[in-house]
C-alpha cells in the first residue's frame, strides 16, 4: 500500500480544502488501496483529519527550522511502533502530492522553497516521487531562480495552472519537464450536497479576501472596502440580496463584519461552511462578486458569471481560459460603473451561464486527462 502524502492543502481555506476532496477523490477513482498522510498544524486540525481516516506525518517546525528529518533517524521497530499511533515518517512516505496553489514565487520569499528543496534532497535518496500538481508559480529572480531549478531537477513531475506560470517555469525547465492543466477542482461535483436552510430565492454572494490590501496602506484597505459596499448597494439596486460568504478564515470574516456593519448588520453573512457548502452556495448564486481565487472557480465552473478583483496573474489567467475577461474589475471602479457590470450579467446570464457551461465542460476533461497523466507517472 501506497503511503500518500498530499501537501499544501488545509481546512481553513475552502480553496485548499477543495484540492484537498479533489486529490482524494482521484485517488480513490485511480488506485486499489493507499494511505493518506497529512501533516499536523493549526489548519489542519486532527479531528478533521481523522474523518477522512488520514495518518499523520512526523513533521514539526521549531525556532523557524524544520525538524521533520529528525523522524528519519528512528529505527525500523521505533517506526513501527509510531504506526501505532497512525504516525509515519518522511522516509516511509512514497508519493507526495503537492496542491499548494501559490506559495512557489518570489512574492512569497525564500523560505518555502528552500523547506521544499531539503524535503526533495532527502527523497531522491530514497527514491521516493514527488509531484507538483496544478497550481501558480513564479516569477522567479534571484536565489528563487536558482532554488526552483534544483527544486524541478529533484521533482518527477510539475504541472502548471495556467500560462503566465508554465512560463516562468518553463525557462528553468528541460523539454518536456513542465506541462499546464486546469485547476482540478471543478471535477467534484456538489449535486448530493444540500443547501443551508433559510437562504433567500434570489442571492448574490459577495466574497472577500484580505489579500487585496495586505501590506498595502490603510487607503487601498479603504478603497476595497468602499469596493465591497458598492457592490451590496449595487446588487440590492437590482432587486436581489446580497450574502457575504467567508471562503477563508478569521481575517476574511473581520472583513464581511466590517462590510456588514456599515449597512447596520442587515447583511447575511455565512460562515464557517465546509468547502463543499461554500460551493453548493455559490452553484445557487445568479451570479457572484469575488475576490477569491477559488471562489471564482467554483463560480465560473458551475456556470454562474463571476465578477472578480485580481491580487495576482492567477485571476488574469483564469479569466482569459473562461473567456470572461471583462468582468475583471479594478477596486476603484466607480459604483455606476459596477452597475452596469452587474445589469450586464443580469440581462445576459443565460448566455454567460451556457457558454460557461461549455468551457467548463472542455476544462473537467483536461483535468481527466491529467489525472490519468499523474497516476501513470506513479505506477511506473
Amino acid at each position: 500500500m501506497l503511503n500518500i502524502e498530499v501537501k499544501g492543502v488545509e481546512f481553513t481555506n475552502k480553496g485548499a480544502e477543495l484540492m484537498l476532496l479533489s486529490i482524494i477523490q482521484a485517488l480513490d477513482m485511480h488506485l486499489h488501496s493507499y494511505q493518506l498522510v497529512l501533516s499536523p498544524g493549526f489548519l489542519l486540525p486532527y479531528e478533521k483529519r481523522a474523518k477522512l481516516g488520514a495518518w499523520q506525518k512526523f513533521s514539526f517546525s521549531l525556532f523557524g527550522i524544520d525538524w521533520t528529518w529528525l523522524g528519519n533517524l528512528a529505527p525500523a521497530p521505533i517506526r513501527k511502533m509510531l504506526r501505532h499511533f497512525g504516525i509515519v515518517v518522511e522516509k516511509d512516505i512514497d508519493l507526495v502530492l503537492d496542491a499548494s496553489g501559490f506559495v512557489y514565487s518570489d512574492k512569497w520569499g525564500e523560505h518555502r522553497l528552500k523547506e521544499t528543496l531539503d524535503q526533495l534532497t532527502r527523497m531522491k535518496k530514497k527514491g521516493q516521487h514527488y509531484i507538483f500538481l496544478p497550481q501558480a508559480f513564479g516569477p522567479f529572480t534571484g536565489k528563487n531562480h536558482d532554488l526552483m531549478q534544483q527544486i524541478m531537477a529533484k521533482s518527477q513531475l510539475i504541472i502548471t495552472r495556467d500560462q503566465e506560470s508554465y512560463k516562468h517555469i518553463s525557462v528553468l525547465a528541460k523539454k518536456g519537464e513542465a506541462l499546464c492543466f486546469p485547476d482540478f477542482t471543478p471535477l467534484l461535483s456538489v449535486n448530493e450536497i444540500s443547501l443551508p436552510e433559510h437562504l433567500p430565492t434570489k442571492y448574490v454572494c459577495i466574497i472577500p479576501n484580505h489579500k487585496m490590501f495586505s501590506k498595502k496602506s490603510a487607503a487601498d484597505k479603504q478603497c476595497y472596502i468602499q469596493f465591497l459596499m458598492n457592490a451590496v448597494i449595487v446588487i440590492e439596486k437590482c432587486g436581489l440580496t446580497p450574502i457575504l460568504l467567508n471562503h477563508e478564515g478569521k481575517d476574511d470574516y473581520d472583513i464581511c463584519l466590517t462590510v456588514a456593519e456599515k449597512q447596520k448588520n442587515e447583511l447575511i453573512i455565512l460562515n464557517e461552511l465546509d468547502a463543499m457548502k461554500v460551493k453548493k452556495v455559490i452553484s445557487h448564486s445568479l451570479f457572484c462578486i469575488s475576490s477569491r481565487f477559488h471562489g471564482c472557480i467554483s463560480s465560473l465552473s458551475q456556470g454562474v458569471p463571476a465578477i472578480a478583483t485580481s491580487w495576482s496573474h492567477k485571476y488574469e489567467e483564469l479569466y482569459r481560459s473562461y473567456q470572461f475577461e471583462d468582468f475583471l474589475l479594478e477596486i476603484t471602479i466607480s459604483e455606476a460603473e459596477l452597475l452596469k457590470k452587474v445589469e450586464t450579467i443580469i440581462n445576459q446570464r443565460e448566455q454567460q451561464s451556457s457558454k460557461l457551461l461549455h468551457l467548463s465542460d472542455m476544462h473537467k476533461n483536461q483535468c481527466k486527462a491529467m489525472w490519468v497523466l499523474v497516476f501513470d507517472r506513479i505506477q511506473t
